[in-house]
């Protein structure tokens, strides 16, 4: 299980170190792709294989689901964790979560999130005082 939160940086080649708590359940190849609120997710092979399988059951004649799919694929990579413990992250995704620098690692259990610091601490602050009342909705659905 990926656990606990991380701040590290990009060093000047655009590299990430994966923290070793994580890299040890991770494995040698991981795969970066487009997360959501703005973050990129970092999935194990056999978490990826276990997420594809789920975004490719919808049906593809539905256009939503052939959006979520071509944005998920389209914006992914398989990359290696060097011997350094660190990963390149494409150009792309970097982009498309606007990180520059300085990033958290977020360990969620079947998976991990890297955000750019300075937009996860505004929406932790934005969302702080939302977690009573989506647990309770949770709830009241199970």
């Amino acid at each position: 299980m990926l656990l606990g939160t991380y701040e590290h940086s990009l060093d000047d080649k655009l590299r990430l170190t994966i923290p070793s708590k994580l890299r040890n359940k991770l494995g040698s190849t991981v795969y970066v792709s487009k997360g959501f609120e703005g973050s990129l997710e970092l999935r194990s092979v056999e978490e990826f294989n276990k997420w594809s399988q789920q975004v490719l059951s919808y049906p593809n004649m539905n256009s939503e689901a052939r959006m979520l799919s071509r944005t998920i694929f389209a914006n992914s990579a398989e990359v290696e964790i060097d011997s350094s413990g660190r990963i390149k992250i494409p150009a792309n995704l970097l982009q498309l979560a606007n990180i520059s620098k300085d990033v958290y690692i977020l360990g969620l259990g079947t998976k991990a999130e890297i955000w750019d610091r300075v937009k996860f601490d505004s929406y932790e602050n934005e969302n702080a005082d939302k977690m009573e009342v989506i647990a309770d909705n949770l709830g009241s659905v199970a």
